[in-house]
């Protein structure tokens, strides 16, 4: 995990600025489509460096395509719906357990106790984060689309992980996963807003240059991290997100902590300790 844990905090911090930016977007489906235009024209002049994916890869790279049009959607839902302190922990936490599930079912990992101990408790406080919100129809209606995004974060991350294992060069699979989620927010953003998403893209071109580049980071470092480290375990660090995230909200979206989050927030420290001493 020696490799893996810089590349998973520097994810986890890059991750957060980013969904702070699609938060304080004014047409947040206009920044996930520059993002995702962005990401693709900076790693475009890699491509001629690396393999190209073949066989599996190929299926894998299609598959996260799919599930990334929906994340793509409920992510955005659950951003317009409630405030961003509230879904943001809870997509985030419930991630990583459908992504511990999927581990041991799908690639027949098994993670000693005391790492499972502290998976549960990341997921537990970035969930407490979350639900620490009044119960208002429309944080409700925002949880749960954040559950449902949560689902979809679980289901990319076993398919990520999978899929950069099973190429001899990481960078290969890692590279053209950008192009394949561009081609998948150029379909779903104008599918879903119509010719209103192109006209808003075009005047936050700039911001989406900044936060294209944050996103290369930000999943590009968590795809490397999983070929070095167990899946659960990498994605539950990731995790740590939420606290640079609940920390930026409060400073630039007028986000407040009560003490019940600022428990949670040290359970989710010391289960990334706990992580670390597994």
């Amino acid at each position: 995990m020696s490799i893996a844990l810089p590349l998973i905090l520097l994810s986890a911090v890059t991750h957060a600025i980013v969904n702070i930016l699609t938060k304080r977007a004014d047409d947040k489906y206009a920044m996930r489509m520059l993002t995702g235009v962005f990401s693709a024209a900076l790693v475009l002049p890699a491509l001629f460096f690396v393999p190209l994916p073949s066989g599996i890869a190929l299926w894998f790279l299609a598959g996260t395509a799919f599930v990334h049009a929906f994340y793509e959607l409920l992510l955005v839902k659950s951003y317009e719906t409630a405030a961003f302190s509230a879904v943001y922990p809870v997509a985030r936490g419930s991630g990583p357990l459908f992504t511990a599930i999927g581990a041991v079912l799908f690639l027949h990992e098994h993670p000693p106790v005391l790492e499972l101990l502290g998976i549960a408790m990341v997921c537990g406080g970035v969930i407490a984060i979350g639900l620490s919100h009044r119960a208002t129809d429309g944080a409700l209606k925002g949880i749960g689309f954040a559950l449902a995004t949560g689902v979809t974060i679980g289901s990319y991350t076993l398919i990520d992980a999978s899929g950069v294992r099973s190429v001899p060069n990481p960078f290969s699979y890692v590279l053209w996963f950008y192009i394949v989620h561009a081609l998948t927010v150029c379909v779903t953003a104008p599918g879903i807003r119509g010719r209103a998403v192109i006209r808003e893209a075009r005047k936050e071109w700039k911001l989406g240059i900044v936060v294209g580049v944050l996103g290369v980071i930000s999943y590009g470092a968590a795809m490397l991290a999983y070929r070095f480290g167990g899946t659960a375990q990498i994605a539950a660090l990731r995790e740590t997100s939420v606290l640079f995230g609940t920390a930026l909200a409060m400073r630039f979206l007028g986000e407040h902590m009560t003490l019940r989050r600022w428990i949670a927030a040290a359970g989710i420290a010391a289960g990334a300790i706990l992580l670390q001493a597994g």
